[in-house]
């Protein structure tokens, strides 16, 4: 697939049924890409569900696209997956991403779901959405090095194995200078979208893993906004999606409900 800015990779399970176009997180840099973030889905293939899984810019086997990590140009060309009509879901930053593609194309976007969706702008004033804020400061301006900035966010987010373990000291360091330039959506701008949502009656589904105070805050929040249902699925990281099949079952009745 090629966007109006740079191709786009995009692996794709399953051949028929309800489509997905599930939107990975993570910054610029890595060679980890949608199929590591959703490795877990792709068993959704067999139970009647074609699911699109694109590399962001930047990302696994997508080119950088000249800039850094943009929720809203992203959302443009996720905004083209969605063909004729699709379910969205979108993990961390990529639930930034789903929600600017729903935004963009209200009529094909037939649910959402966002898993610890980075959208801790509506929740900012919240004193456990605060400290998370302040550790993820720490880690971004306190650190001695690019890989060393990269491996100390990592931490804080609790990045599982399976998506940050062995990086080369190349990998991290091209993360950790992509970090300093990636910005989260405004409050305003999400709430408008959020709001956007609700009016329309888009269902929505907001995923946490419990491990984390702030992104339960978050979760919360996000839920309220655009009206949507809340659901926990037990995870000691960032990426509840991969723990156990609860995510899968959870995922499946929603967008077939």
């Amino acid at each position: 697939m090629t966007s109006s800015e740079t191709p786009v990779h995009v692996t794709r399970w399953g051949e028929s049924g309800p489509r997905l176009v599930l939107v990975h997180g993570g910054v610029q840099g890595s060679s980890v890409g949608g199929d590591h973030h959703f490795a877990a889905q792709q068993r959704l293939a067999g139970r009647g569900f074609q699911l699109l899984v694109p590399d962001r810019p930047g990302h696994g086997r997508s080119p950088s696209p000249g800039r850094g990590d943009d929720a809203g140009a992203d959302g443009e060309w996720v905004a083209e997956l969605l063909g004729d009509g699709a379910h969205l879901v979108g993990h961390s930053f990529g639930g930034c991403v789903a929600l600017a593609a729903a935004s963009r194309r209200p009529t094909a976007t037939r649910s959402l779901t966002v898993i610890e969706p980075a959208m801790q702008n509506v929740a900012r004033g919240d004193p456990r959405v605060r400290r998370l804020g302040l550790q993820m400061l720490r880690a971004l301006f306190l650190s001695f090095s690019a890989s060393a900035r990269a491996r100390r966010v990592f931490a804080v987010l609790a990045i599982p194995a399976e998506i940050g373990g062995s990086r080369s000291p190349e990998e991290l360091a091209r993360m950790g200078r992509a970090l300093r330039r990636f910005a989260l959506p405004s409050a305003a701008t999400l709430e408008r979208q959020l709001g956007e949502l609700r009016e329309r009656g888009t269902p929505l589904l907001v995923i946490t893993g419990g491990w984390n105070p702030a992104f339960e805050a978050v979760g919360d929040r996000v839920a309220a906004l655009g009206a949507g249902r809340r659901l926990v699925v037990p995870s000691s990281h960032h990426f509840p999606q991969l723990v156990s099949d609860e995510f899968n079952e959870a995922l499946a009745a929603f967008v077939t409900g």
